[in-house]
């Protein structure tokens, strides 16, 4: 039986980060990391997997990020049980720990759904042969149906596209990204695909797959039959809580294991991060099913440096949600709240728009068109939120407005806030779109007082 200082079970980009920053911090510690898959890949780069990637294996994540850079050792097995603090793997080994790391992530929802177990029917599993294998299916396929508007449905629907495929994407909801995004961003989403040649169902579900072991076809609620040589089930995910199961720790069956402030479990000495541990959300604080890599990599590098001591002071304020894509040519983002979701909540907010280009002048080779949307509160003038799409400058926008999310920026923090601008980098100082769209806020306020 090995021992170890820190154990960390999982190989995606929470665990590896885990096991970083604890080599970082606690450097005579001994370190090892658990994953059951021979090689761990990316997961926000899957989708791109089936056309912009030439093969899967592009998109992995170095074992020497593990070996080298976490000085940890690598053990690619499969946890089973546990005993006070000695951990049984499927090979037969047992490894015992002073601190253990859970990382074990997510899988894909499967709805109940008639015929998804016949051949062609696919999800986005974290699996280089399976995605291998679905590479292979895309290359003699013709007509291929996305059940799930979400980000990995429209994402996979841009590859196929890309790939000359036939690509229908079924949404239950009436709208594009529904949970993520104001409905005039999906509904953008939307053209943008169908400009490319996709077919939109919204407001449907998939009763059944049709077919004998092969798929033929999907049925709709209404009855409505698309033909389909690939069906992808892309309709959310839920966290790998069997070891919690196992070891007894608090969990919630559709958000995760639960955890306190600095990620500690129901047990001493276990922390739980990534996709596998409960979230809460930013604004209410109640368990959300947000689970993005980013967070992740966070809560690894939190936890890694407060495996023996509170080493980094955390206020766990939640989960603030900010993602980003590009569909096409356009790049999409958001940030905190949306509108729909300011309404849902009662909140008395203002809107603040802009739309401007993000170079100076305009005509410049490259230059993209940004919009911009942002959400502040009416009587703290605190923002609350922001969406946008535009060019590729929207990656690191969202970024930006996260920040300003986070530490609580008013509408004049943001007015007058100091910025660097360069004709071929940004938009204009006298047109930039945050500090436009803040204004057209500001604006809104004080006619509201005229009046």
């Amino acid at each position: 039986m090995k021992k170890y200082d820190v154990v960390v079970v999982g190989g995606g980009p929470a665990g590896v980060s885990a096991a970083i920053s604890a080599h970082n911090t606690y450097q005579t510690k001994k370190i090892a990391l658990i994953r059951r898959e021979s090689i761990s890949l990316i997961p926000c780069g899957i989708p791109y997997t089936q056309h912009s990637l030439e093969k899967v294996s592009s998109d992995t994540l170095p074992d020497a990020l593990v070996t080298q850079k976490a000085g940890a050792e690598l053990i690619i097995d499969d946890v089973v049980s546990k005993k006070d603090k000695v951990l049984s793997l499927a090979s037969g080994d047992q490894v015992e720990y002073d601190k253990l790391v859970l990382a074990t992530g997510s899988s894909p929802s499967l709805p109940p759904i008639a015929g998804a177990d016949k051949k062609g029917v696919f999800q986005v599993v974290k699996d280089l042969e399976y995605l291998e294998n679905l590479k292979r299916y895309r290359d003699t396929a013709t007509n291929i149906v996305i059940i799930g508007g979400g980000y990995i449905g429209i994402e996979l629907a841009d590859e196929y596209l890309k790939h000359g495929k036939q690509v229908t994407i079924v949404e239950l909801e009436d709208h594009l990204l529904p949970t993520t995004m104001d409905f005039e961003y999906g509904d953008k989403v939307q053209a943008v695909l169908e400009e490319m040649g996709a077919k939109i169902v919204l407001g449907h579900a998939v009763r059944a797959i049709e077919g004998q072991s092969m798929i033929r076809a999907i049925t709709l609620d209404d009855d409505t039959e698309i033909p389909a040589d690939i069906a992808l089930i892309c309709i959310g995910c839920k966290p790998n809580i069997t070891l919690a199961e196992k070891f007894g720790l608090d969990y919630d069956a559709r958000y995760g294991i639960k955890a306190d402030e600095y990620l500690r479990s129901s047990e001493k000495d276990i922390f739980v991060i990534g996709d596998v541990a409960a979230k809460h959300d930013f604004f209410t604080g109640k368990l959300t099913d947000i689970k993005l890599a980013s967070t992740a990599m966070a809560e690894g590098r939190l936890v890694g440096s407060n495996l023996f001591e509170v080493k980094v002071i955390r206020r766990y304020l939640g989960v603030l949600g900010s993602f980003s894509t590009k569909i096409g040519s356009i790049a999409f983002g958001v940030s905190g709240l949306t509108e729909n979701k300011a309404k849902e909540m009662n909140l008395d907010y203002e809107v603040g728009e802009a739309t401007t280009i993000d170079r100076h002048p305009g005509s410049f080779v490259g230059a993209s068109p940004i919009h911009l949307k942002l959400i502040f509160a009416r009587y703290s003038h605190v923002l609350l939120g922001a969406e946008m799409y535009g060019g590729d400058s929207v990656g690191e926008l969202v970024n930006m407005l996260s920040v300003m999310i986070l530490n609580k920026m008013t509408d004049m923090d943001i007015d007058t806030m100091q910025i660097g601008t360069h004709p071929l980098l940004t938009a204009s100082p006298i047109a930039y779109p945050v500090i436009t769209a803040t204004v057209d806020a500001i604006g809104k306020w004080y006619r509201e007082d005229v009046a």
